[in-house]
């Protein structure tokens, strides 16, 4: 059942995401023990690392020398989010889509239909995605966005959207 669900999800991504995501055939993917990182290119994937580095005492390191680093900073994020919230949902996967540009995030939230102005960064529990513009994240914007993440795998079926909203805002003011 999984397998057609990440399939279907792939599909749903590949067809409805712009730029990169089934436009490049050389879109990369990096593997967290959370995460599905998609990039266009492992320079982006450096350029969204650095980014979300700022917070956690990560200072000196380089993705380009350890490329480990992706995996340590999404997945200390999510393990701080989820003792902040103190929710740990079992089997918690998720993909992190990244674009280059806020209007290509833009693109992606209409394709979804959602209404009103695109955010920086969105969740969307239909296809357990995070999307993202690489100059456009920080640490505390993606640890926002992994909250709701969290919030919808810890409930089912998941909390009204301005409950999550709460508890993501929660998250941000003790990150």
């Amino acid at each position: 059942m999984s397998l057609i669900l990440g399939a279907g999800v792939f599909l749903f991504l590949s067809l409805s995401a712009p730029a990169f995501l089934g436009a490049e055939e050389g879109a990369k993917t990096y593997q967290t023990q959370y995460a599905a990182i998609i990039s266009a290119s492992e320079a982006d994937r450096y350029v969204f690392t650095r980014n979300i580095g700022s917070g956690l005492s990560f200072l000196g390191e380089s993705p380009e020398r350890n490329p480990s680093l992706s995996k340590s900073r999404v997945d200390k994020i999510v393990e701080t989010v989820s003792a902040l919230l103190d929710m740990h949902p079992p089997k918690l996967q998720f993909t992190i889509s990244l674009y280059k540009t806020g209007a290509e995030v833009a693109a992606a939230y209409r394709a979804l239909g959602m209404l009103g102005k695109a955010p920086v960064a969105f969740y969307s529990h239909r296809s357990r995605t995070i999307s993202v513009a690489i100059d456009d994240i920080t640490d505390r914007i993606l640890a926002h966005e992994i909250a709701h993440a969290i919030i919808c795998a810890y409930f089912n079926p998941p909390p009204p959207a301005r409950m999550q909203e709460i508890l993501a805002q929660y998250v941000d003011l003790h990150l």
